[in-house]
């Protein structure tokens, strides 16, 4: 019902350290979706107290202190969303506009087809998913003692030092802020003023914890100076964002990935052999890409959930792998390809080879007839473009360059001159986004070309 989540390991590694806390109360700082305090209130063992300063954590724990909302439409947003002022007679029917809302002003301000489509049928379906939702709101047993709108670290002044304190900041500067910025400009309530937790506020609010007899703090990067407080550590995907969890003592426990895997068999390309001449496709199940993904890609690219995977063999050889993801995307490129379109979400060649540009002939091959076949196959509908994503610090990126088109170049602003793209992948200098069209030519004339323009090139191919 409500936005984001607490991994269920770290809920139960919470679950099991506050089994042993001796004090009444428990005070959840930066509350977010009220994970914590739903893990915690089933047993109703403590008092609750929340806090945040979001429009849409507040509305929730307004509703579960049992105070009142306070939340109206500004004036200037009555013409395009005064229909939803009938939805908002009582509080389960204003907190249920809200979090609906956050849907519902999707793209807002932004002249766009797609979200004004999307805004139109989520106003027809209005009543039904209104009325499912705060059904929802008004059987929920969950209920805390108190609720604060204002910064965590004031307010941990006020919480007695021999009660419990549990913590998990925001790991990214503005996230919530950025998150829940429509509602904010749609609705008008009494806002809090707060600072943003800084570096140093950071510091401020971990020494205050410290103070307390019970805490727990969760972040996503291990603390200097801090080894004997750490209790846990979740990691529930391969690549995906460690959670370090600091506390009173308690026991240690630790929750890491197990990601499924299937060799495959087939031999690979290798240094000194040469390029065939018969190119074919050949679908992947998710354990096999799974093994050849941590095989051969970067390891700094976060892994997404393809639709479909693709090895590229020439002469039953395999040369390399794509893979497809039908994810609905955000992005608007309506203008500027043909659509319908599908999302390359990986491209990589087989490492070491001779070929230094053996990752051309991989997007050959996706772009193939052939490929676009398998792709429509895979998503039942029409494809005609293939767009993807690449991060680098060049205002270009030489493995796209000449196959597709620039749609757009983004400049990160946090970008520091000099600095390694270890562990920054995401924080180099541009993101780039690419287009081409699919089905220009075979597998076949495909391979031909590449031998063409890449096939004399015999260094040692560094996987990009």
């Amino acid at each position: 019902m409500f936005h984001g989540s607490i991994p269920a390991p770290m809920q139960a590694i919470i679950n099991e350290i506050v089994r042993g806390w001796k004090c009444t109360d428990i005070y959840v700082g930066c509350s977010g979706n009220f994970t914590i305090e739903k893990v915690l209130g089933k047993d109703k063992k403590f008092n609750l107290h929340s806090n945040d300063v979001t429009i849409y954590s507040s509305m929730i724990g307004r509703y579960l202190s049992g105070e009142r909302l306070g939340i109206t439409l500004k004036p200037e947003w009555l013409d395009e969303f005064g229909w939803l002022e009938s939805y908002m007679t009582n509080d389960a029917d204003i907190l249920a506009t809200v979090l609906l809302s956050t849907r519902l002003f999707e793209g807002l301000g932004k002249a766009n087809p797609y979200y004004e489509r999307m805004r139109e049928a989520y106003k027809n379906q209005w009543p039904e998913l209104h009325g499912k939702t705060a059904d929802k709101i008004r059987k929920t047993e969950l209920r805390i003692n108190s609720y604060f709108c204002g910064d965590v670290v004031d307010w941990l002044d006020n919480v007695p030092a021999d009660q419990g304190v549990i913590c998990f900041p925001p790991f990214f500067a503005n996230d919530y802020k950025n998150m829940f910025a429509k509602l904010e400009e749609v609705f008008d309530w009494q806002a809090p003023e707060y600072p943003e937790i800084t570096e140093e506020r950071k510091t401020m609010l971990l020494d205050k914890m410290r103070e307390k007899k019970y805490w727990i703090l969760g972040v996503n990067y291990r603390m200097e100076g801090w080894e004997q407080y750490l209790r846990g550590l979740t990691q529930t995907t391969n690549r995906g964002v460690p959670i370090y969890i600091y506390a009173s003592k308690t026991n240690t426990r630790i929750v890491q990935p197990r990601q499924e895997v299937e060799q495959v068999t087939n031999p690979r390309l290798q240094r000194g052999e040469k390029i065939g001449n018969h190119i074919t496709l050949a679908t992947l199940n998710t354990a096999q890409f799974q093994a050849l993904r941590s095989q051969y890609m970067n390891r700094h690219i976060k892994p997404g959930m393809a639709t479909v995977a693709v090895a590229v063999l020439v002469d039953g050889i395999m040369v390399g792998v794509y893979a497809l993801s039908a994810a609905p995307s955000m992005a608007n490129w309506s203008g500027k390809i043909e659509t319908p379109h599908i999302y390359l979400l990986s491209d990589f060649p087989v490492a070491p080879t001779d070929y230094k540009h053996l990752a051309k002939l991989v997007l050959y091959a996706a772009l193939s007839s052939e490929g676009k076949l398998l792709a429509e196959r895979a998503t039942n509908h029409r494809v005609r473009t293939m767009i993807t994503t690449a991060f680098t610090n060049k205002p270009v990126s030489m493995k796209y360059r000449g196959l597709f088109n620039l749609l757009a170049r983004k400049e990160n602003p946090e970008w520091a001159e000099g600095q390694t793209t270890a562990d920054t992948y995401y924080k180099q200098k541009y993101m780039l986004n690419y287009a081409a069209p699919m089905g220009k030519w075979t597998l076949a004339e495909g391979l031909k070309l590449w031998k063409k323009k890449h096939g004399g090139s015999k260094h040692g191919n560094k996987n990009n």
